[in-house]
């Protein structure tokens, strides 16, 4: 039977009741210490980072708590819930009856990985009595989902010991020295001596995990497995001799010893016998052994594009001790073999039309199989940045769902715009991340990168512009930038119309050489870009016209008319015959865009041509000339 002091009730109210049951206490650490329930100090003689811990967290099984906890040495064992069962420590009236449902409310109060007790009797006739659990519990005492905790426990009670006086605890999890304080009142109203009362519970906060920074770190035995129920680590209503307690370097601590003063008798370890000392060997123990694996899924995220197609990845774990096939499927989904190794397993589903209200993924290998189901919901992807330089959030966000875009809203910050972009200028808060959620179901916490960036210039695209045309620069591009200052660095001088603006104009001079500029920026910092911005202006050349050229062979002259699209005055023309470099004249082009060559005492032979070339870049080949006698 479990011990007295450790047997669970669930009506009767006693002393006892309020350190044992569902009272948890969370223990404070405090400089070498840790504070119990009843204010008494423990001091850890052995240092807590020596004793072993839990190396794995299951699955989360059908009512919300891990399937199993895998120890030090590898051993898993599974919360034992059977009421019915002898050997999961239940005794009559003690637990819930029926279904075991938590959506109705009707799960047991508190249930075990392990429960493990040693009761000893001191010489004064006082009770000694050492609890060592991994517990499941709820936080707020009352069963519902999200309240579930586990956490590892040591506790101890002692009565009828000197108030003031350090006594040490050794046990299958350290060893403890703990100073003795006043009694309450017992029921005779007498006082007795002094008394320590202890509760150290590790995990009642930090999710599942927490209880793995317990003692409770290797699950304890029975010594014999031959004696051993098979799937359990003992019987809890036969007191028997362990294993697996912490060894310190001598020897396993299977046992439970009280050191200190007034203990008028002795123990004895190996050939040395101790002094006001008590132990015993025998503890209550129970645990079953984990008989499945079970399957937990960590996401499952579908992505949809324009035309309708879309898939479903699902991401599950089990455990790693052997390969498991893991299946998936949904509505109107094939069951689809997830691949994968080591307890961790993926799998990609297509579907078609309206997206599967869940995904259902069972371990095949389990038996029975253990199912998990999950609502599928869209992938966020995104990135945060604060760029200290413009003191501005910038938060940047997409869903998987392309052909129903749901609306995307960055937690404490608003919703993010159509674009996939929110920027807050100069914003209140910086928290180090920003969860970005989706009224598809999506969520993504993403860190937030605090950034310098520097100003950068950017002095825009290069551009093919008309000559005598009014040109537009553009530096608006540039990154973080506060002043700006433009410089020509090639090509004839032209005259901006403002050197400290982001778009300053100028008129493109009527020749065909390029002109070129320079851009730095000033950023807000004050600091100026170390880059190299320059933009180039290449002038298109003008449009020629020359049908053909007319010589009067009678006076020598020749003349040839023609147009060009840019305008004079500062436009000139020069003829040349085809086959001669030498050129024969020039013309200006006129401000309405005409001119005419001519020239007297030339000379020309049938089938002679004509070169015409522009000092704003227009050239026409082979202008045919009419040779005429009068």
């Amino acid at each position: 039977m479990l011990p007295r002091g450790m047997r669970r009730k669930r009506k009767k109210a006693s002393t006892l009741k309020s350190v044992l049951l569902l009272v948890i206490t969370v223990v404070l650490v405090i400089s070498s210490g840790i504070l119990g329930n009843s204010g008494a100090k423990a001091e850890y003689l052995v240092p807590m980072d020596q004793i072993p811990k839990l190396t794995k967290v299951g699955p989360i099984g059908d009512y919300g708590y891990p399937v199993w906890y895998k120890d030090s040495k590898g051993k898993r064992l599974e919360l034992c819930i059977d009421g019915l069962d002898p050997l999961c420590g239940f005794v009559a009236g003690e637990f819930a009856e029926g279904p075991l449902s938590v959506e109705t409310g009707n799960f047991h109060e508190e249930a075990f990985y392990q429960l493990a007790g040693a009761e000893i009797t001191l010489p004064s006739g006082g009770d000694a009595v050492a609890t060592f659990a991994l517990e499941g519990a709820w936080a707020n005492e009352i069963v519902q989902d999200g309240d579930q905790i586990v956490f590892g426990r040591v506790r101890f009670r002692i009565d009828d010991l000197q108030i003031g006086k350090e006594y040490t605890i050794t046990h299958p999890y350290g060893v403890d020295k703990i100073t003795a304080t006043p009694a309450d009142k017992d029921e005779t109203g007498v006082n007795d001596p002094g008394e320590i009362r202890f509760v150290e519970d590790i995990g009642v906060s930090g999710g599942f995990e927490g209880a793995t920074k317990s003692r409770i770190g290797t699950f304890l035995e029975w010594d014999t497995t031959a004696d051993r129920p098979i799937g359990y680590v003992g019987d809890p209503n036969v007191d028997h001799k362990i294993k697996n307690g912490y060894h310190n370097g001598t020897e396993e601590q299977n046992y439970f010893r009280i050191q200190g003063p007034g203990i008028t008798s002795t123990c004895v370890s190996g050939t040395t016998t101790i002094q006001n000392c008590i132990q015993t060997d025998l503890f209550s123990l129970m645990g079953k052994e984990a008989t499945t694996a079970g399957v937990d899924v960590m996401r499952a995220t579908y992505s949809q594009d324009t035309a309708g197609s879309g898939t479903i990845d699902v991401f599950a774990s089990t455990e790693e001790d052997q390969q498991y096939t893991i299946d998936v499927t949904g509505d109107g989904m094939s069951a689809t073999t997830m691949r994968g190794i080591a307890g961790q397993y993926f799998g990609r589903v297509p579907f078609t039309g309206d997206l599967p209200s869940q995904v259902i993924v069972t371990n095949k290998t389990d038996t029975p199989n253990s199912t998990k189901k999950l609502k599928p919901v869209d992938h966020i992807t995104g990135t945060a940045k604060y760029d200290t330089n413009s003191d501005s959030l910038i938060i940047t966000a997409a869903s998987s769902d392309k052909l129903n875009p749901p609306t995307l809203t960055a937690q404490g910050f608003g919703d993010i715009p159509a674009s996939g972009t929110l920027v807050i200028n100069e914003p209140e808060k910086i928290p180090p991340t920003i969860t970005v959620t989706s009224s598809a179901g999506g969520s993504e916490s993403l860190p937030v990168d605090v950034t310098t960036v520097p100003a950068l210039a950017n002095a825009g695209a290069a551009q093919t512009v008309k000559q005598g045309t009014v040109v537009t620069l553009d530096g608006s591009a540039s990154t973080n930038a506060s002043t700006y200052k433009w410089e020509q660095v090639s090509g004839p001088a032209v005259t901006l119309s403002d050197l400290g603006v982001a778009n300053p104009t100028f008129t493109f001079p009527k020749q065909f050489v390029p002109v070129s500029f320079k851009l730095t920026v000033t950023g807000l910092n004050g600091q100026p870009s170390t880059n190299e911005s320059i933009v180039t202006i290449t002038p298109a050349p003008d449009t020629l016209t020359a049908p053909r050229g007319t010589f009067v062979s009678s006076t020598g002259t020749l003349t040839v008319p023609g147009t060009s699209d840019v305008f004079g005055p500062g436009v000139t023309i020069t003829i040349s015959k085809s086959n001669q470099t030498t050129p024969l004249g020039t013309a200006v082009v006129g401000p309405d865009g005409k001119w005419v060559f001519s020239k007297r005492a030339l000379s020309f032979t049938t089938g002679e041509t004509l070169t015409i070339v522009s000092s704003s870049g227009g050239k026409l080949n082979n202008v045919p000339v009419l040779i005429s006698t009068r």
